[in-house]
């Protein structure tokens, strides 16, 4: 009787384990169903998001290779220029007028001073009255020289040309980042200061990368007009000569072939094997009809001369323009473009300049296409000197790839 009721009992609970299993998996059911659809209405938002960001990767990756490209180079080296050039004169440009101010204010003291002298004076004696003059003569002297060391530069109005204006403060912004520094402007300002310094700090870097970049470009552009135009005589003269040895060639291997043909008539060979394989000299000669302007090298001596022209036509320029010698034109580009930068000559400089803003614009574009045209002619240069050494190397044996460097 008991072994009955414990295999009923053992029966009710297989049954509600059952029971049990069932609604448990029913659950697990429903939980997984809630789950993906959460999961599905999650994945739009990450899926226009992921899309989304992988837009913004895209154009942020086109975008940076448009900026280290040569034209994107040069466009935020002129962007950067520009920026430098607004902030400085804002720092600045205050700072230059509560200066002059002050000069012209010591003026009208020093001025009323002499007069009030010598109106107290009931009789006016040469010697007192120099020795007064004198004394208050000197200590406005003093004053100006204190003000002159503050960036005074001898401004008389407010309507006179002030240093720090616009094409100033860009040509100040070209000289930090291009090393050449005349110090003939400099900032006084704290503010001014620390700004050179974060200025330099990004701008000396992208300038020395937009020079090496236009440098190459422009080597490669003077190579090509060097190859196609000023040794276009010599390449003619090449290709005819290649021309009449290639003609010779051609009619040696005729003759040769036709020569088998004649002298056995019992013999019968056929045509393909009479022709004998084209000489390799041909395909040299043809492949030295078109000269690559990659492989070009250009003379020492062209570059040179390049570079003289360019400082013979600053010299001329600057010299004209500023009442100059010759000589210190000359003088002048020379310091500039060798990034020296010594300030004691500058365009516009002078107090009695006109057409100052005009002047320090070209100064700053001759000292742009000046730098570019020097890393291009030491690129020139420099693939010259390879050459030379490669060749040399090759005679000597010491080289055995002609393609070596």
């Amino acid at each position: 009787m008991s072994l009955l009721y414990y295999r009923v009992f053992n029966e009710i609970v297989d049954v509600l384990r059952q029971r049990i299993a069932v609604r448990n998996q029913r659950r697990n059911e429903l939980l997984n169903q809630q789950q993906k659809e959460g999961a599905a209405q999650n994945s739009i938002p990450d899926s226009l998001h992921s899309q989304r960001m992988a837009k913004c990767k895209n154009c942020c990756k086109s975008l940076t290779t448009f900026i280290f490209s040569r034209v994107g180079l040069c466009l935020l080296v002129v962007a950067y220029a520009f920026g430098g050039g607004m902030v400085f004169q804002f720092l600045e440009a205050p700072y230059e007028g509560r200066v002059t101010e002050g000069v012209q204010r010591r003026l009208h003291i020093t001025v009323e001073k002499l007069f009030n002298t010598s109106e107290q004076s009931k009789v006016l004696f040469k010697t007192n009255w120099t020795s007064m003059a004198r004394q208050i003569l000197e200590e406005y002297q003093q004053e100006l020289v204190r003000q002159t060391k503050r960036g005074y530069q001898g401004e008389r109005n407010e309507d006179d040309i002030k240093q720090w204006n616009f094409p100033g403060a860009i040509l100040y912004a070209i000289t930090v980042i291009t090393t050449i520094g005349y110090g003939h402007i400099t900032c006084k300002t704290n503010y001014g200061k620390i700004m050179t310094m974060i200025y330099a700090i990004f701008g000396i870097p992208l300038m020395l990368l937009c020079l090496a970049n236009i440098g190459s470009t422009m080597a490669d552009a003077f190579r090509f007009i060097y190859c196609n135009v000023c040794c276009s005589y010599c390449n003619l003269v090449k290709k005819r000569r290649n021309l009449r040895a290639l003609k010779s060639v051609e009619l040696s291997h005729n003759t040769s072939s036709s020569l088998p043909t004649t002298s056995n008539t019992h013999s019968t060979v056929p045509s393909d094997n009479i022709q004998s394989p084209p000489s390799s000299n041909v395909v040299e000669f043809v492949d030295n009809f078109n000269v690559d302007y990659r492989k070009q090298t250009i003379p020492i001596s062209v570059t040179l001369s390049l570079l003289s022209s360019y400082l013979i036509l600053g010299a001329v320029l600057f010299s004209e323009w500023e009442n100059w010698k010759f000589l210190d034109g000359a003088y002048f580009c020379f310091v500039t473009l060798a990034t020296i930068g010594l300030g004691d000559l500058v365009p516009g400089k002078s107090i009695t300049s006109t057409q100052v803003e005009g002047k320090l614009v070209i100064c700053a574009l001759y000292v742009l296409f000046g730098l570019s045209l020097m890393a291009m002619c030491f690129n020139l240069m420099q693939e010259e000197v390879r050459a030379k050494f490669r060749r040399l190397g090759n005679k000597l044996g010491i080289i055995d790839d002609p393609n070596f460097w």
